[in-house]
């Protein structure tokens, strides 16, 4: 049944669709819904409203380092979430909560475990960013819209993505050859991505939106390569996420430039995954993103 007091998002706000309403100290639920393409709610939604819970409950001062999240049901485009908060730990320098996201009837849509931590002194290291990256002005790259109709039209055709711009958020591809429809060896696909309106400098409000972004083309790398085999068989291939995870070795910033270098290592068994290191604009390694997909042949 419609949940008549929950409203649709009106893609413009992002801080509004990931906004949550308080019932008690550790309770909260959600107000707007974002549909996806399998006509239930967002993953990347849920997972920045996890982030923001959570974040709700945890001492002031700290500052998110972890979530791993497991999607275990498709959330009802047109209800609220429930999210019902657990301390698991609360220490000196870390702190961790249980978020639990349900709907009516207890069908349970999510169970995520996210960690903040203090500031602590440390020694610190990265791995180096993509060649080339810190030369690339993402501006003047293309967008989704400007990539060759003809490979828009053969990814939307088999996986149901939407290559399209949309208004709350500015993607920006390397070039076509980055979205080519090839198996290599170790399938890659590097974009860069950010919120097109300036965010909160509110650390909470920027990790649950990373949240969001993070689950935007991550699982491509896993399954478009295989774009081509399945169009000539005249399949399709349903894509759904399984579970994510996220560790911020430093603050994230949603509304800056962020390039995500994926690769997908393993796809067989109905099951692709990729990792994501993400970097920011001066090419620092500012986290690092995981993600497991239900990837199934279907029949038209």
């Amino acid at each position: 049944m419609k949940d008549e007091a929950y409203r649709a998002w009106d893609e413009k706000d992002l801080v509004e669709l990931l906004a949550l309403e308080a019932l008690d100290a550790s309770h909260f639920r959600s107000r707007f819904g974002q549909i996806n393409e399998n006509q239930r709610t967002y993953g990347g939604q849920i997972m920045g409203q996890a982030m923001i819970a959570a974040g709700r409950t945890a001492p002031a001062g700290r500052s998110p380092t972890m979530m791993q999240f497991l999607f275990l049901q498709g959330a009802k485009a047109d209800e609220t979430i429930a999210y019902d908060v657990t301390a698991l730990q609360d220490g000196k320098r870390f702190c961790s909560r249980n978020v639990r996201g349900a709907q009516s009837g207890g069908r349970i849509v999510c169970d995520a475990q996210v960690t903040f931590s203090a500031p602590l002194e440390s020694p610190s290291h990265m791995g180096p960013p993509p060649s080339g990256l810190a030369e690339q002005d993402p501006e003047t790259l293309p967008t989704p819209s400007q990539l060759p109709a003809s490979l828009a039209a053969e990814v939307e055709s088999v996986l149901g993505y939407r290559v399209a711009d949309v208004s709350f958020l500015d993607m920006r591809v390397r070039g076509p050859s980055d979205i080519a429809l090839t198996l290599l060896p170790e399938p890659r696909l590097g974009f860069w991505l950010k919120s097109r309106r300036a965010l909160p400098d509110d650390p909470l409000i920027q990790a649950a939106a990373f949240a969001y972004l993070s689950d935007w083309w991550i699982n491509f790398g896993s399954c478009g390569g295989h774009v081509p085999a399945t169009l000539a068989a005249g399949r399709r291939i349903y894509v759904a996420s399984l579970n994510h995870a996220i560790w911020l070795h430093r603050p994230p910033r949603a509304d800056e430039w962020m390039f995500f270098d994926c690769a997908s290592p393993s796809a067989a068994s109905g099951r692709g995954f990729t990792n994501a290191r993400v970097y920011d604009r001066a090419g620092r390694l500012f986290a690092s993103v995981t993600q497991e997909c239900l990837v199934a042949m279907m029949d038209e």
